[in-house]
């Protein structure tokens, strides 16, 4: 075989392998919307502490998302702060401190939460079987317990080529919290 044979191969490989990529993944999207604005900037904030989340519904997949989404935000948050070094409102995020004083306290409650039909986003796709979550969070001064802001982070996966999975649509809202938190910052105050 020739060098030039075998870089072409190694090309044509290295397009199919990304389109074989790029068809994995599905169509998702994510946004936020203020249910209440913010009462004060939460740049007034050192810390923000993410609390243990909640489900208003009954049902196994929602219970199993609260119950690990609070960990898979911070991760996510600490992954962000990581790939952009000072860009980030809050000198540090945790998931629990004893401190109290310049504390922002995110507490959330999953409010939606639909697995859709991975067969139809599959075969029928075009928001059919569309996967949904929508997270309501509440920002808390921790020193004082007042409502800082409400808003609702959604995320939905709509089709994929092959299906995708659910978890891509609360892959969205963890977006969109990082999402609001990246726009407060470039914008140097309240965003909504």
């Amino acid at each position: 075989m020739t060098t030039q044979f075998i870089a072409s191969r190694s090309i044509v490989a290295s397009m199919l392998m990304a389109l074989f990529a790029m068809t994995v993944t599905g169509c998702g999207s994510s946004r936020y919307t203020m249910v209440d604005p913010p009462k004060q900037p939460v740049s007034n904030f050192e810390v923000l502490e993410i609390g243990d989340f909640t489900s208003a519904l009954t049902d196994q997949d929602s219970q199993g998302l609260a119950g690990r989404f609070a960990d898979q935000l911070h991760a996510a948050v600490i992954k962000d702060r990581e790939k952009k070094p000072g860009k980030s409102i809050f000198g540090d995020v945790v998931r629990a401190t004893d401190r109290s004083d310049k504390v922002l306290r995110l507490d959330g409650t999953v409010i939606s939460f639909e697995k859709g039909s991975r067969a139809k986003r599959y075969f029928i796709g075009f928001g059919s079987g569309k996967a949904f979550c929508t997270i309501q969070a509440t920002f808390t001064d921790k020193a004082n317990g007042q409502q800082v802001l409400k808003a609702n982070f959604d995320g939905e996966l709509s089709m994929s080529f092959f299906g995708g999975s659910a978890e891509e649509a609360v892959d969205s809202v963890v977006k969109a919290f990082i999402d609001y938190f990246s726009d407060y910052f470039e914008k140097g105050g309240p965003s909504g």
